[in-house]
């Protein structure tokens, strides 16, 4: 197996040397299957508690049936002491989005929302700011997907999964 991917150097979160426009449209001329196969070499896994691996969490995702489908960035930092959800979203709003919108090409969603808790309402303006710039983009090179930020408003503390399930039962109602 290669270890020469980008997805494994611990700086590549916060450096700017990729431009995410390229990444972008590089990564929808791809086959689908071949980007879940990048992953799955990659071992990336996902932020929270259970490690998931991305890779296999797409190709699941892409396996589903459905006319409709969502990509949840869920920034909700439940874990006691980290801010590494609004540290990136602050710092790197792009390579964020960029991530959703290829997730999204991947598993066949033309949605995607970034769930932010309560507390991190003050991040939203510029998020929605570079929601705009990415969708414009997104526009010019005809790749059809939007995203949105929703903010949790409620002071009750709930579990990922019962934020996660709310959010989704919000969507649909």
């Amino acid at each position: 197996m290669s270890t020469n991917y980008l997805l494994k150097r611990v700086d590549f979160i916060f450096k700017n040397e990729n431009d995410w426009e390229d990444v972008l449209k590089k990564s929808i001329t791809r086959p689908p299957q071949e980007l879940i196969n990048e992953l799955i070499s990659s071992e990336l896994k996902g932020r929270g508690g259970a490690g998931f691996p991305t890779g296999l969490k797409w190709k699941v995702a892409s396996e589903e049936k459905s006319d409709v489908k969502y990509v949840i960035c869920n920034a909700d930092e439940g874990e006691p002491g980290t801010f590494k959800d609004r540290e990136i979203l602050s710092r790197v709003p792009f390579k964020v989005l960029t991530a959703i919108a290829i997730c999204g090409y991947v598993i066949g969603a033309k949605k995607g929302y970034i769930y932010l808790r309560g507390e991190y309402y003050f991040l939203q303006p510029e998020l929605n700011k570079a929601i705009s710039e990415f969708e414009y983009f997104c526009k010019e090179i005809n790749f059809d997907f939007s995203s949105s930020v929703r903010v949790n408003g409620g002071k009750k503390r709930r579990t990922k999964k019962q934020t996660s399930i709310s959010f989704i039962i919000r969507l649909h109602g």
